[in-house]
């Protein structure tokens, strides 16, 4: 439901400044650690600075600095305001809106958020994932999943499953780990298992950097990529080409997400009032050695 009263009229009151916030919902060590964040705030900031608006980047990493946070943001500081990695039941987009901010959200919010948003098609993303190792001849596929408490980590576990149901396997809980996005929680994944499941011949990690971390652990316990273990990543940033071998990975386009993301607010910007739109960008599978092997082609799909 929309926030009472009407959004357009509040907006109206406020004075222009000619900013726009990007808040962050995540540890300053995540933003700072994870590659995802640079390429986004690349598109973000361009595509502002080609209308003449500012920039503002927000990362509160406590309840009083969120605090502080949305105080600033609805005290007239900013025109409206990009929400990225919310999680769910997180209050913040109704809390802005009802103070009359126009806010989008860089990936799918949690349903009850009636805010427009962009994301990219994260369940079939891992779905081509899975299904591409599944085309290797892998049977045995364990996957490391992100926060699911965020629905685009949800949404990957999903799509992992959607490509073995596809392929009649039934799914083993027991081959699913959560990482959470943190290189050292996916390195506990990947131990747990390799102990728990010592014929596992194949992972889908939801990110490049907890993929590069599940290697490490690989390469430790005397595992050969992709001889014995195949792993695919998500997200295709730079750690996908320094990892060795080099993950192959699903690509998604980054960038544009955050450019989307700003032609999103814009329109809300313009008319408040509007009806939430959202815009979903297509990935694709790139392939490489720790998939394939050194004489695998590295291909798009």
């Amino acid at each position: 439901m929309r926030p009472s009263g009407s959004p357009g009229r509040l907006v109206a009151a406020r004075a222009h400044t000619r900013s726009v916030a990007v808040l962050i919902n995540e540890p300053t060590t995540m933003f700072f650690g994870d590659p995802f964040f640079a390429p986004l705030l690349k598109g973000i900031y361009h595509a502002l600075a080609e209308r003449s608006l500012m920039l503002v980047v927000l990362i509160p990493r406590s309840g009083w600095e969120l605090d502080l946070a949305r105080e600033y943001m609805t005290s007239g500081h900013v025109d409206g305001a990009i929400l990225v990695s919310l999680h769910s039941r997180s209050p913040l987009p109704g809390q802005l809106q009802e103070r009359g901010l126009p806010v989008v959200s860089c990936g799918r919010p949690a349903k009850e958020a009636a805010i427009s948003y962009v994301d990219t098609d994260n369940r079939m993303g891992a779905e081509i994932a899975t299904g591409h190792l599944l085309s290797l001849g892998r049977t045995r596929i364990a996957t490391i999943s992100g926060d699911l408490d965020m629905p685009a980590a949800r949404d990957r576990l999903a799509g992992y499953r959607d490509a073995l149901a596809a392929a009649r396997i039934v799914p083993d809980p027991t081959l699913e780990e959560i990482g959470g996005y943190v290189p050292e929680r996916a390195r506990m994944a990947m131990e747990r298992l390799l102990i728990n499941h010592p014929d596992v011949d194949a992972v889908f990690v939801a990110s490049d950097l907890m993929a590069s971390a599940a290697v490490e652990v690989l390469h430790r316990s005397g595992k050969r990529i992709p001889d014995d273990v195949a792993v695919i990543g998500f997200d295709d940033t730079t750690v996908a080409t320094s990892t060795r071998p080099a993950l192959s990975s699903i690509r998604q386009p980054i960038e544009a997400m955050g450019a989307e993301t700003v032609s999103l607010l814009l329109r809300t910007m313009a008319d408040p009032d509007s009806e939430p739109l959202q815009t979903i960008l297509a990935t694709e599978l790139v392939v490489r050695e720790s998939t394939v092997g050194p004489r695998g082609p590295v291909a798009l799909f």
